[in-house]
């Protein structure tokens, strides 16, 4: 199997295939029947699923794809990244699953990318899981996080991500349970992004997070909140509260989702990885 080491294998037990969207994008899929995507976000790759996956049975269709310029996906230069070019890319992802209707789980920047994508290839969102992420537009007078206003600082924002490869090496430090992120886990996190020369995709899509009205991503982020504010479709929103980056957004998307059942976990940021059974049950009722 291309690219993808032994060992990683052996953890990964699942379909795995590329496909072009103008780069190429990894796959990882498991089951058969309704497809489910999930998509990761910032900094992590298809592995983020993992604990989840294990926990599910083969009822149904799970499609993981891995962003372009992280996991097993082709990288790209840092100007590459944009929210245009990834929604662009994710479209032509969905745009090979032959069904009208898919189901969405997504965290972080797996949510504008994801349903952006999910929207410009014409499918029918049929259910919807979201953890910790922003699937808001941000709103006049704002203030950016302490994260994302690093990622905007010259110089030193270029040491800390891609020198000391932040936030990859820092994973404890956004999570809440204890034993999370075991020495295994943090191998598989970090394996693709283990070369210079291939690991500017953290620091890209931490600056595609909005710092001010005028930021590229603000109209696409405005459109994705005009669609999920008349989306009725079926939804539960699976939070950690001990996120110390998007702990602020919970009630915002409950807002914007007030048909979701809120699952409240003890997780840091990264729930699939802390808190995956109530990962694995939100997916359950979600789509019975």
């Amino acid at each position: 199997m291309k690219k993808i080491p032994n060992w990683l294998q052996k953890e990964l037990p699942y379909n795995h295939s590329w496909i072009n969207v103008g780069k190429e994008m990894h796959i990882m899929e498991k089951g058969a029947g309704k497809p489910i995507v999930m998509v990761h976000g910032n900094p992590m790759w298809g592995y983020l699923y993992k604990k989840v996956l294990d926990g599910l049975d083969d009822s149904h269709r799970y499609i993981i794809p891995d962003l372009i310029g992280f996991g097993f996906s082709e990288k790209v230069k840092i100007h590459e990244h944009s929210l245009e070019a990834h929604s662009k890319w994710m479209a032509k992802f969905f745009s090979t699953i032959k069904e009208e209707k898919i189901g969405l789980v997504v965290h972080d920047w797996g949510g504008m990318i994801g349903i952006a994508g999910a929207i410009k290839a014409g499918k029918k969102i049929d259910g919807l899981v979201v953890m910790n992420t922003a699937i808001t537009a941000p709103k006049d007078g704002f203030k950016p996080t302490w994260f994302h206003s690093l990622s905007q600082v010259p110089l030193i924002s270029s040491l800390f991500f891609r020198r000391l490869n932040f936030p990859l090496s820092f994973l404890n430090r956004f999570a809440h349970v204890p034993g999370s992120f075991d020495s295994q886990s943090m191998r598989a996190y970090k394996y693709p992004l283990r070369k210079f020369k291939d690991n500017c995709g953290p620091l890209a899509l931490a600056r595609m997070v909005p710092n001010t009205m005028q930021h590229p991503s603000v109209p696409i982020e405005q459109e994705i909140e005009t669609y999920l504010d008349s989306y009725e479709g079926k939804a539960q929103i699976v939070w950690g509260m001990n996120d110390p980056v998007m702990w602020k957004l919970r009630r915002r998307t409950s807002r914007l989702l007030p048909q979701a059942k809120v699952v409240k976990t003890d997780a840091g940021h990264f729930v699939q990885e802390e808190t995956p059974e109530e990962v694995v049950k939100a997916i359950n009722e979600v789509f019975k």
